[in-house]
């Protein structure tokens, strides 16, 4: 009999020789898209200048980077469903035809789509008819019927590898709301994500036995401290909530590939301009798995990457509809609607949209953003297509009523935008440009040399002093009642608008416009900025 120091010799090595046996590597590729927004071609929908985004090169990047590992995860996180103007298209006019990005989806062998804001611009119903259409599952565990508290969407969905089982949990950032015409969330609730995830990765470790645990979430790593009700959760994620082996994230921030508190973070540029990859080394330690490795970084299409074929033939007839609506005669236009400058003073550029709110609503007051500063629409004869660019989302026009005083807390919010005339940079890079609206039926001034909150100067309504307890009635956009831009807050609006329009405000545009053989816009001059602002200031630095 052998003396117990080689009994123990031996069991060792029979442990040892264990443990090297059930010891194995899986390497498992991740590729992650966000915030397509329908885009098909690789180039802008509204100037046709060439791009490199869009599904037809995104797939064709897809396919090679899924021949290099048949271990391959394709997830989305959202904002896929609309944005260009073939969705218009697609969900208003031609519901017969193929919805594209879920057409494309099918055909690269997604397993997954986090549901994000844009999923909802057509309405709920449409959207529940494209999600019937998808052979993946749409994720949120964290967006309810307000009603029953039951889930709307799949909250998680496991996927079996290589004799791994990956769980991949959906989420949604609860501020969806801010960016969605309300009546189109009616009986939605939108829960803290991070709770939501605190609560279900147990589960799905414990229960589900889920060997790798993927968060697919529609938002963002933020510049700011962790907030789980903002657009930007993702850092109260990795922060807070223990088991995530990977996060995929996008909402039309730019791409990025980086580590939050140790967890691997992809988050994939907007139209397909960057695909997020993830290569995970998985190692089996006798029991579990563990990734061993995560490298991580950002495919771009490059101007010479093909298009894919099937992209092409499956969006043919959708793409040819809507270039013939998009190249359909508009009017004639008397006037350029220029936006280099019309964030900086009164241009017939946004004196357009004001007089289509006013038009809709009947409001005494309207208070819209500008389009964009690179916006240029020559005189001469115009198409659809330009006018679409005004106004390319699914927003739809609410009229309100507010007192002097709110009126002024608006102008005062708006205002923001601009840093203190003389310090170097002139705008405020916090505050979005399309969250700067400027307000029709008063005259007023922006007192830039002011700090925040004093800078409305000479606010008048017809000639008179524009008094605290006033009241006028307001069009704007109705997401500024959902919250975008900050404006309900900064008002502290209580209750339902007095309407809601029917149209969107780019269908009431463009039912303006065609109406009238000949259009020339007249500014009002209704406001300005104290100094006046340097236009070659403007030009080089504006957003």
């Amino acid at each position: 009999m052998d003396p117990p120091e080689v009994l123990v010799a031996r069991l060792l090595l029979i442990l040892l020789c264990s443990l090297v046996l059930n010891a194995q590597d899986v390497r498992l590729q991740v590729i992650a898209t966000s915030s397509l927004q329908g885009r098909v071609l690789p180039r802008d929908p509204f100037t046709l200048q060439p791009a490199s985004l869009g599904w037809a090169t995104v797939a064709s990047l897809v396919r090679s980077l899924k021949a290099q590992n048949p271990n391959t995860l394709l997830l989305d996180t959202g904002n896929t469903l609309a944005g260009d103007p073939s969705n218009y298209v697609r969900n208003r006019l031609r519901l017969d035809l193929p919805e594209p990005s879920v057409a494309i989806m099918n055909a690269l062998g997604y397993h997954a789509m986090a549901v994000g804001a844009r999923e909802y611009d057509f309405g709920f119903k449409v959207l529940r008819s494209v999600e019937e259409l998808a052979q993946f599952p749409f994720l949120s565990a964290n967006t309810v019927f307000t009603s029953t508290g039951k889930g709307v969407f799949t909250p998680y969905v496991k996927v079996a590898l290589d004799g791994l089982q990956v769980a991949i949990l959906g989420l949604t950032a609860a501020s969806t709301p801010r960016l969605v015409d309300p009546s189109n969330l009616l009986d939605i609730t939108f829960l803290d994500p991070v709770e939501t995830a605190r609560n279900l990765i147990p589960k799905l470790r414990d229960k589900e036995k889920a060997d790798l645990v993927i968060v697919a979430l529609h938002g963002a790593l933020g510049k700011g401290p962790c907030n789980p009700m903002g657009p930007d959760p993702l850092q109260c994620l990795a922060e807070k909530v223990p088991g995530i082996d990977l996060i995929v994230a996008g909402n039309g921030t730019p791409g990025q590939s980086t580590r939050v508190a140790g967890v691997p973070v992809l988050q994939a540029g907007p139209f397909g301009q960057a695909v997020g990859v993830a290569d995970l080394k998985l190692r089996k330690e006798r029991f579990h798995w563990k990734v061993d490795t995560a490298q991580l970084r950002l495919e771009q299409p490059r101007p010479d990457t093909p298009q894919d074929p099937q992209v092409l033939e499956a969006t043919a007839a959708l793409r040819n509809e809507s270039e013939a609506y998009l190249d359909t005669y508009a009017t004639n236009l008397g006037v350029d609607l220029d936006g280099r400058w019309s964030r900086m003073e009164d241009t017939p550029l946004v004196q357009l949209l004001h007089t289509v709110l006013r038009r809709t609503t009947g409001a005494q007051l309207t208070a819209v953003p500008s389009p964009g500063s690179r916006i240029f629409i020559p005189k001469g004869p115009t198409s659809v297509r330009q006018f679409y660019a005004l106004a390319p989302d699914e927003d739809r026009i609410a009229r309100i009523r507010i007192t002097g005083a709110q009126l002024r807390a608006y102008l005062e919010h708006a205002a923001r935008f601009y840093n203190l005339s003389y310090q170097p940079d002139l705008y405020n890079r916090d505050i979005d440009p399309r969250d700067f609206d400027m307000v029709s039926g008063v005259a007023y001034s922006l007192d830039l040399g002011k700090p925040e909150g004093q800078r409305v100067a000479s606010l008048t309504y017809h000639n008179e002093a524009v008094k605290d307890g006033q009241t006028f009635t307001l069009a704007l956009l109705a997401s500024r009642l959902s919250g975008r831009g900050g404006y309900r807050e900064a008002l502290g609006l209580k209750g339902d608008p007095e309407m809601i329009s029917a149209v969107t405000l780019r269908n009431a545009l463009l039912d303006y416009v065609l109406s009238k053989p000949t259009l020339t816009v007249a500014t009002a001059d209704n406001w300005r900025t104290i100094p006046y602002l340097d236009r070659e200031r403007v030009l080089a630095q504006q957003p």
